[in-house]
Formats: C-alpha cells, structure tokens, sequence
C-alpha cells in the first residue's frame, strides 16, 4: 500500500520515478544469498497434471506490452499466466527450479516472491512471482520445484482491487540490482533486455 501511496504522490508532484531513484527503497527486502544447488530441472510454477508440458499454461498477457498500470506507460515486464486446468479453487504457485528466496516485498495486491537460481554453468538469474494472495516462504529459505512458495487470489478475492489479479506475473530476470523495481520502472526496450528474459522463450528453452 506504501509503494502505491508513493507513486500517486509522484505523479502529483509532476516528478516520474526511476529505477534508479527508488532502487534504494527496496534493498531492505533483499537477501544475499547463494543457491546451493544448480537449477538444472525446470517446471512450470502451477500443480498441474503435467509440468513439463507447456500448454498446461494460458497466457492472459505477453512479455514487453506497454501497459497504463502501477506507472502510466510502462512496459510489461513479464507474462501473465493461469492453469489451463486448475486442479482447485485456490491456485497454487511452486518455484519453478532448485534456488533459494531472495526477497519478499510488496503487499495487497503486488505481493511479490523472487527466486535466487545458480545455473550449471554457475550463471545466477532470478524467478519471480507477482499478485500473490497467500506467501508460505521467507528470506533465505531453500526451495526447489516441489516448493510451494504462495498461492493466487481468487477472481472473488481480485475483485476487492478493482482489477484482474487473479493470475501470475511471471518474471525471469537476468538480475535483481533494482531490488523489484524495475518491475513497474521499466519503460524502453534497453531496460526491458538488460534485466529480463522473455519468459516464453525460456520456457519453450529450459520446460522440455
């Protein structure tokens, strides 16, 4: 609520924030640590029949949309995705790989989890998943595919914010330096491709 109290504030003081202006204001969530083992298995973030078959998923929204929310004009910096087939009301979201929770941060409706992941060649990237209704990690907590990190509102629970947030803002991030951000900061295509990955294109890549 803080954070969306801020940018209405800038907004009226005619002032647009940056990534680099606010990074700063979200350090405190952040956590630095290793993962200990390579994410060298990847599955999608929902209990579904099967989670290597990437039509389990429906794409609501794509990756690199100019979007009006959180900032006027920003781009979409993730995609946003449901079960196909949901196996119960409350949707659960598992981490998609072996890592380790860097950061929980936001609240309401932009309750946010992001996923420290070392890949076998040692490359460090970053998972993270957005609109979360319930959290059931923390800071520094190891996880792997089996790791239920949160679950999803309900289109009843969405309805309170006046918006569709009953889906997962799926981001796959290159780094975390903007401690989050950049996440509703991000408004060219210079930005968008030095923090993230298409998640589309990773999923067809590493989801086989």
């Amino acid at each position: 609520m803080k954070s969306i109290l801020f940018i209405f504030l800038s907004a009226l003081l005619f002032e647009t924030p940056t990534i680099e202006k606010d990074r700063d204001r979200w350090k405190p969530y952040y956590t630095d640590v290793t993962p200990t083992k390579a994410a060298d298995q990847w599955h999608l973030p929902f209990d579904v029949a099967n989670r290597k078959k990437i039509n389990n998923i429906k794409i609501i929204s794509i990756f690199g949309d100019h979007r009006d929310s959180y900032v006027k004009g920003h781009i979409h910096t993730a995609i946003d995705i449901n079960p196909a087939l949901p196996k119960a009301k409350l949707v659960a979201v598992y981490a998609m790989a072996n890592g380790v929770v860097c950061s929980v941060h936001l609240g309401e409706n932009q309750r946010t989890v992001v996923v420290k992941h070392k890949l076998p060649n040692g490359q460090i990237m970053f998972t993270s998943y957005k609109h979360l209704k319930e959290v059931y990690v923390s800071n520094g907590q190891v996880v792997d595919q089996n790791t239920k990190l949160a679950r999803l509102f309900t289109p009843q629970e969405s309805k309170k914010y006046g918006g569709d947030y009953h889906h997962l803002h799926l981001e796959i991030r290159k780094k975390f330096d903007d401690y989050g951000c950049a996440s509703w900061l991000t408004f060219n295509n210079t930005q968008l491709n030095d923090r993230f990955y298409n998640p589309q294109g990773f999923i067809k890549e590493h989801i086989k």
